[in-house]
């Protein structure tokens, strides 16, 4: 890539996102969060440079299922303001430091923080994890039926994502290793070969949308995976995208799982009209102006819920759809 090509790039993600932070300031405007009665806990890890981003998200999803519980594992760029902030629009919302949750055995830094909080809730609650670039636009009753029926989910890449035994796993990625190859596929290939269970399941999902049943073994899972991984590639399970793929593992094998629907749920090259959940992943995010776009009709939709009368989080029977 010529350095003007990489100049140019950098100039239009800087203007997409200029444009982004403009419109979703609007969200400080809306009303407070109510607390909701669905059975689960709604969990994110916020960095300071996402909190209105975060609040978009937040509020966007609980207009269509809004759980008894929302918590945040703030990254250690949160300030007292920002806490101020999502107090502000989350009233009972629960803010935890991410230095709570660390182990000997999980890399640090990253979002293994927020995966290992994840893994000791789920000892008594269903937990649904959010990241802060998504935006919830109509229904989800794929995500109401997994929390009622206590069976797990997963944000899929392609339609119809498959859960595949752990030889297979290896199979497919082998096709893609090469010299530099990401550290996903690594550890695809190699999870075969570090003994684990012979039944051990793996779906190629995205972490950013995830839906864990109750599970008493989670975090002992976890704590095993990532010791076992290790073992096997040193300090390279310390890179970025190492918390993915054990997310990935673990949700394949909780209680249930299965992949969303997709386009229905996905990133934002792949939408249609039927679309209701898009995750902007960084490499689609300031590409072009539908994150604002979205963002924009995601607070319309909360606005136009204050003034029907409804509280955010008891959405109206015919909730406003973006076009």
């Amino acid at each position: 890539m010529s350095l003007i090509t990489r100049i140019f790039q950098r100039l239009r993600r800087d203007y997409f996102r200029a444009r982004h932070q403009k419109a979703i300031r609007q969200i400080l405007s809306t009303r407070p969060v109510e607390r909701g009665n669905l059975p689960f806990v709604l969990l994110s890890m916020v960095h300071a440079r996402d909190v209105q981003a975060y609040l978009v998200a937040v509020k966007s999803f609980v207009h269509f299922m809004n759980p008894e519980r929302i918590v945040v594992v703030c990254d250690p760029s949160i300030t007292e303001q920002d806490q101020a902030v999502l107090r502000q629009h989350v009233p009972h919302i629960e803010l935890r430091p991410a230095d709570e949750f660390t182990h000997p055995d999980i890399p640090r830094g990253g979002t293994w923080e927020r995966l290992y909080a994840i893994a000791g809730l789920v000892r008594d609650n269903y937990v649904i994890q959010l990241d802060a670039d998504t935006l919830t636009v109509q229904p989800i009753p794929e995500v109401l039926e997994s929390v009622r029926n206590g069976v797990g989910f997963v944000l899929g890449e392609i339609p119809d994502t498959p859960i595949r035994l752990l030889p297979a796993v290896r199979e497919r990625a082998l096709a893609w290793l090469k010299p530099g190859a990401h550290i996903q596929t690594i550890t695809e290939s190699e999870m075969v070969n570090v003994g684990l269970p012979p039944d051990a399941l793996y779906v190629r999902g995205c972490s950013g949308f995830t839906g864990f049943p109750p599970s008493q073994t989670m975090r002992d899972t976890m704590t095993d995976f990532s010791r076992r991984m290790t073992a096997k590639l040193g300090d390279d399970w310390k890179r970025w995208g190492t918390e993915q793929v054990t997310s990935n593992y673990l949700v394949a094998n909780a209680h249930g799982t299965r992949s969303l629907p997709f386009p229905k749920y996905g990133t934002p090259d792949c939408a249609t009209t039927d679309t209701a959940f898009y995750h902007f992943i960084g490499s689609m995010r300031f590409i072009n102006g539908q994150y604002e776009t979205t963002s924009r009709e995601a607070i319309r939709m909360i606005e136009a819920a204050s003034a029907a009368g409804t509280a955010l989080g008891q959405p109206a029977a015919n909730p406003v759809r973006p076009c």
